[in-house]
């Protein structure tokens, strides 16, 4: 399955709308890198994806740049479009609030025991999915990086958005990843 996620990074340099394509392709290149470096570790991104591409991958709206690693046309600088920074990152917000919702009613439909069900650990593993919805949600509100995450701070290294939102300024840039897991 694919998820297309927003990668937010913050540009050192000194916003330029003159030099905003330059500013774009070094926001993707840094994330590229950044993930290279990650997945050249054994757990890769925490284990929950085994490939991704930077620059939004199907998602690209430009036919000819679907899965492309090169492309940066979708990167969206917060100093040229402010409104369309954080509608996106608001539309992730959105997302995840729906897949949090989908599993707090899968679970409850289960009406399981969630005490009953905790008394029986007897130390060995339980493979039942019975939990898994309970999990989900436990991992979204701890703030896991994983396919439920649909954004990542890579300066802070949260997927927690308002610390981007806390600091907005034209430095600001969120790049699309098409994530495989």
């Amino acid at each position: 399955m694919h998820v297309l996620q927003w990668i937010a990074v913050k540009n050192p340099q000194p916003f330029d709308i003159e030099e905003l394509d330059s500013c774009k392709q070094e926001a993707h290149d840094f994330v590229k890198s950044k993930f290279e470096e990650m997945y050249s570790e054994s757990e890769g991104l925490g284990g929950w994806s085994d490939w991704y591409i930077v620059g939004g991958g199907r998602w690209n709206d430009n036919p000819d740049s679907q899965y492309k690693e090169d492309d940066h046309s979708m990167v969206i600088s917060y100093g040229a479009e402010p409104d369309k920074f954080i509608q996106t990152i608001n539309n992730a917000i959105e997302s995840r609030k729906a897949e949090f919702k989908g599993y707090r009613e899968n679970f409850e439909k289960q009406d399981l025991d969630l005490s009953a069900t905790l008394d029986k650990y007897d130390g060995l593993t339980n493979y039942s999915f019975d939990l898994y919805e309970l999990s989900k949600m436990i991992d979204m509100l701890q703030g896991k990086w994983d396919f439920n995450s649909y954004f990542y701070d890579l300066n802070n290294w949260s997927t927690n958005p308002q610390w981007v939102l806390d600091t907005l300024s034209d430095s600001w840039y969120i790049v699309p990843v098409d994530f495989h897991f």
